[in-house]
């Protein structure tokens, strides 16, 4: 039990089991964020409103946090870990049990089940790392669990996208040892001490999307901020289909696409972190996420107006710097404008929001492609980070960007 162990080797645990359940749900990551995909479209041929779908499972995920979490501290007594468990353990069966099933519809299902089911362990961390380390550790402590969550998921999308281009039914070899790293994911969670979520005090679980409108300058942000959110999410998945689907020309193996759509901008997103936290730390938000949107549109143009490798590896490593950028914004960009107190329920709002664009962007971008070409489509996205840009230029002498550092 949580009361059990000293500060010190509560910590201890919690940073050893931890890193132990980012290796195992970075494999599970992989799945998710690319060889569901490339499964999806070369073993069941997923029309554009199949994938859609599969793309925005994870951003449901992320939208009903909030219900979950509520329903959770008010119907069970489990302890925050033991119910990230629980998801986990639910979580394998499903990818377990798409090894089995023959058709489009029944693998969608199962992953769309599993990847909404992969989200909720988010703010049950948050609250495990809030009691476990000390605000003198917490950031040490987060910053290399974040790096071994991609570095785990590079590995494995290499070896699973591999493994299929040697045959392409090694699918379910490959969703096996996600199934066992979910498995492995459920245990480590039971090994961190956590102690039982106090029931939610807000009345609604939706309560703190009233801040978008009670804070103008919040509300603005998000406004400007989820142009380029839609963009990204939307031109994402399109890589993927750019690369293996031959009818852009491309046709390119599991393996190159992996590299060029998960590797290597994993790989720059681990490289850059540091330089974007520095620059987090000294800058404006607002010159942060303006100096994010421009990598962006680097990498959105650059990826789909060429043929030549080099020029989308090129591409890629602009996506990857971007991402680092934006892996740090989206962790602590609230502390620039908002006291403490009141960090929580601003990401939650923040969350809900992102949720929310992340189911309606996928659907977006892949309607556009059935009218426009990939090259056109890209134009579309990168006029939306335009306007964020512009967007977020308007708001840059507001007096809460008075400081260059945190607020707090």
């Amino acid at each position: 039990m949580f009361e059990n162990f000293s500060k010190t080797e509560t910590a201890r645990r919690t940073f050893l089991f931890d890193n132990c359940r980012c290796f195992c749900s970075g494999i599970v990551e992989s799945l998710f964020k690319n060889l569901a995909l490339v499964i999806a479209i070369r073993i069941f041929h997923a029309s554009k409103i199949a994938k859609s779908f599969l793309v925005a499972a994870g951003f449901i995920g992320y939208f009903i946090t909030s219900i979950t979490q509520s329903l959770a501290t008010r119907q069970t007594r489990l302890t925050s870990m033991d119910l990230c468990k629980v998801y986990m353990l639910t979580l394998a069966m499903l990818i377990f049990a798409s090894i089995f099933v023959n058709s489009l519809m029944a693998f969608l299902i199962l992953m769309m089940l599993a990847t909404m089911i992969f989200k909720q362990p988010v703010p049950l961390m948050e609250d495990a790392y809030g009691q476990n380390y000390s605000s003198q550790e917490r950031g040490s402590r987060l910053a290399f669990v974040l790096m071994v969550i991609p570095l785990s998921a590079i590995i494995f999308s290499l070896i699973g996208s591999k493994l299929m281009d040697f045959d392409l039914q090694n699918y379910r070899l490959v969703l096996f040892i996600i199934s066992l790293a979910a498995t492995g994911s459920a245990i480590s969670f039971s090994k961190i001490p956590s102690r039982i979520l106090p029931p939610r005090k807000e009345k609604s679980v939706f309560s703190n999307l009233k801040i978008i409108f009670k804070d103008k300058l919040f509300g603005m942000i998000l406004l400007w901020w989820s142009f380029a959110g839609v963009a990204t999410q939307m031109l994402n998945p399109l890589r993927t289909e750019f690369l293996i689907n031959g009818a852009y020309g491309i046709n390119a193996s599991n393996l190159f696409e992996t590299v060029a759509c998960m590797a290597i901008p994993y790989t720059f997103r681990i490289l850059s972190s540091l330089l974007w936290g520095h620059f987090f730390d000294r800058a404006k938000l607002i010159t942060v996420k303006l100096a994010v949107n421009f990598f962006a549109i680097f990498g959105f143009l650059l990826f789909f107006h060429c043929q030549s490798r080099g020029l989308i590896i090129l591409a890629s490593v602009f996506a990857g710097i971007a991402w680092g950028g934006g892996e740090i914004i989206w962790c602590l960009w609230v502390t620039k404008i908002v006291s403490k107190e009141n960090f929580s329920s601003y990401m939650g709002a923040n969350v809900t929001i992102v949720g929310l664009r992340g189911l309606l962007a996928p659907f977006l971008g892949y309607g556009l492609s059935h009218f426009l070409t990939l090259k056109q489509v890209s134009y579309v996205g990168s006029t939306f980070v335009l306007i964020s840009i512009l967007g977020l230029f308007s708001l840059r002498k507001h007096p809460r960007f008075a400081t260059s550092g945190n607020t707090q």
